[in-house]
């Protein structure tokens, strides 16, 4: 009777687990055609970025929820965007720590600015210190370009090119009449 448990809860959590994906699918099928403009998608993607990379303890991020709220970028790629940069950063945290023990520790001219910096109140907050907040900023300023560049072309090469055939597809033809499907939320959107 315990292992008929065990195989109940195991099947209800992969159950739970799938239906989230597949959430997370059509929201993103749903973002890439909805009418807000390529540049709007790309900076909430990039913000969304930012926030996933840099650690959720610093200051950083509570700064660039408030940019989130208050420009008009688009919400939903920028927590699609948080929630798989978060799962890239924890995969190259060890990464991100060697980046940040070089900026603070081996290049001996930056001594002083990082001294000079914590000595400011203020900074101490970002904690700009620590190894892998320091490494993952770097990485995120360094990704905002190219990052923003690249979504934007996907989204208008995406609305272009790829959008109708997309919909023709017999297996989008099956989803958009499944119960299962609509249960999620919308599908006939897709």
């Amino acid at each position: 009777m315990e292992m008929c448990y065990f195989y109940f809860f195991y099947f209800r959590k992969t159950v739970q687990v799938c239906m989230i994906f597949l959430r997370l699918i059509v929201k993103l099928a749903k973002l890439l055609r909805s009418g807000t403009t390529p540049s709007h998608i790309a900076s909430g993607f990039v913000l969304g970025m930012m926030i996933g990379l840099i650690s959720f303890k610093s200051l950083f991020t509570p700064f660039l929820v408030l940019i989130i709220i208050i420009f008009n970028v688009n919400i939903a790629s920028a927590i699609f965007a948080a929630v798989l940069f978060r799962a890239i950063a924890v995969l190259i945290d060890p990464f991100l720590h060697f980046l940040g023990y070089w900026l603070l520790v081996d290049i001996t001219f930056l001594r002083e600015v990082w001294t000079s910096l914590y000595n400011i109140p203020f900074f101490r907050y970002t904690r700009f210190n620590n190894t892998v907040v320091l490494g993952s900023l770097v990485v995120a300023l360094c990704l905002i370009y190219p990052l923003y560049t690249g979504i934007r072309v996907l989204i208008i090469g995406y609305r272009e090119k790829y959008e109708e055939r997309i919909k023709k597809w017999k297996i989008i033809k099956i989803l958009r009449g499944s119960k299962i499907f609509q249960f999620l939320g919308g599908i006939k959107d897709l």
